[in-house]
């Protein structure tokens, strides 16, 4: 296959689920906590991040495109999107091209605000809409396009065509699937013309972790079916959103064909992730992710590091007393340590790890596989404390390994860490599929 060689290397920003809230709406209240308490994004708080990074992406005179892969609001507001444009617009006229495309939460998605106790409708945005109400920011400059669907392609520079999918789990504009021959035909004449082609779209194609493969909403159904498929048609990476996670994943197909699915943290929450991207002419991409570091907002006295994760740690902590069962369990679990656990079960645990709280410990490696480079891999305490534990409890592995077909040493790795750690800081070659940290 011929594929040409890049004049200048394609710089871009990408950046997902901003989840923007007018909070001129109503963000106030019992009603408005009880929600927050709930959800890992901030709500009211989305403005002024999404100030910040944007502050920090208009400063960059060497980047002049931005990518966004959907959820662009809190849930579809009508005034969220037009506050919303007002942000992409100002960014756009200090230079920057801008390519969107919506997600979930962007379209009739029962959108409400808060007031006192009570929560509130109010105006929507129909899917339908959405096309002409982003057409500045990415389908103006379309070099091929299919309405009907909400899918376009446009050239980033020469010999550079990104592919904008806008499948986000509302089948009323049909199914993945049902874009796939348009799809296939864009690749098909990026190919021909020795054009790199990429893709992005809200809902991952691959699995964000191993222990994620078995939720409905975690990526596209019939997910492998559709990524080898791409795969084999000649599209090696699709950026996407949607699961909150910071991570690259990798297929390869029985022909030896690859994609790569860069999925990115929300900018409305934990990690709050920004990735910077290069494109060298020899098809080699970095990647140096970051993190909004600070915003105008009363953290109480935290960092914003430390507020994305203090609210993190909320969502888990309230998901887990919001459950009859949860509740049973962390009320025993309250004061078990490691250490306590392991000699229940009858093993030793390291010396580092006795005094550690079991459910605090939980929680952690649970905000870990969505934060990314996880790092408890093979050789620390953590991993290897795992490990023993995950033997103890080998019938029950066993059957949460089968249903994610893992057996102990790689669900170890899923859940603690992998070796080479790429979710953050990456090159891959976009030819042969290699990469590194």
């Amino acid at each position: 296959m011929r594929r040409r060689i890049l004049k200048e290397p394609l710089r871009f920003y990408l950046i997902a689920d901003p989840h923007y809230f007018d909070i001129s709406l109503g963000a106030e209240g019992e009603a408005y906590e009880a929600r927050s308490l709930t959800d890992q994004k901030c709500i009211a708080e989305t403005g002024a991040i999404i100030d910040s990074a944007f502050t920090r992406i208009a400063a960059d005179t060497e980047t002049d495109i931005v990518l966004i892969a959907g959820d662009l609001t809190f849930n579809g507001e009508a005034a969220s999107h037009r506050r919303m444009l007002e942000k992409l617009d100002a960014l756009a006229a200090g230079g920057k091209r801008i390519y969107v495309i919506t997600g979930n939460h962007d379209g009739s998605h029962e959108a409400y605000a808060f007031s006192g106790a009570k929560r509130f409708p109010v105006e929507e945005t129909p899917r339908e809409a959405l096309w002409d109400l982003y057409y500045e920011h990415g389908i103006k400059d379309a070099v091929a396009a299919d309405r009907g669907r909400m899918c376009y392609v446009a050239r980033l520079g020469e010999g550079v065509r990104l592919l904008g999918i806008n499948y986000n789990l509302d089948k009323r504009n049909g199914g993945f699937e049902d874009s796939m021959d348009w799809m296939l035909e864009q690749i098909a004449q990026a190919k021909a013309s020795g054009d790199l082609i990429f893709a992005m779209n809200h809902v991952p194609v691959l699995p964000g972790s191993p222990v994620l493969a078995g939720e409905g909403d975690a990526m596209l159904k019939g997910w492998k079916r559709i990524a080898e498929t791409l795969a084999d048609a000649g599209l090696p990476l699709i950026f996407t959103g949607h699961m909150h996670m910071q991570s690259v994943n990798k297929l390869v197909t029985e022909s030896g064909n690859f994609i790569y699915d860069i999925c990115t943290g929300s900018l409305a929450g934990g990690p709050c992730a920004i990735r910077k991207i290069s494109i060298d002419e020899n098809w080699v991409m970095r990647i140096a992710s970051s993190t909004v570091e600070d915003f105008d907002w009363d953290k109480n006295g935290l960092t914003a590091g430390e507020y994305f994760t203090w609210r993190f740690n909320r969502k888990i902590g309230h998901e887990i007393a919001s459950r009859r069962v949860g509740r049973l369990a962390a009320r025993m679990l309250q004061g078990v340590t490691l250490g306590k656990l392991a000699r229940m079960l009858f093993f030793e645990a390291d010396a580092s790890l006795v005094d550690r709280n079991l459910l605090e410990f939980v929680v952690e490696l649970i905000r870990n596989i969505f934060y990314g480079d996880q790092p408890y891999t093979e050789g620390t305490p953590e991993h290897a404390y795992a490990m023993r534990l995950l033997g103890r409890l080998r019938p029950v592995v066993w059957l949460a390994g089968k249903r994610l077909k893992q057996d102990i040493p790689s669900l170890a790795a899923a859940i603690m860490g992998k070796e080479m750690k790429i979710d953050y800081t990456a090159v891959i070659d976009l030819k042969n599929g290699g990469a590194s940290a």
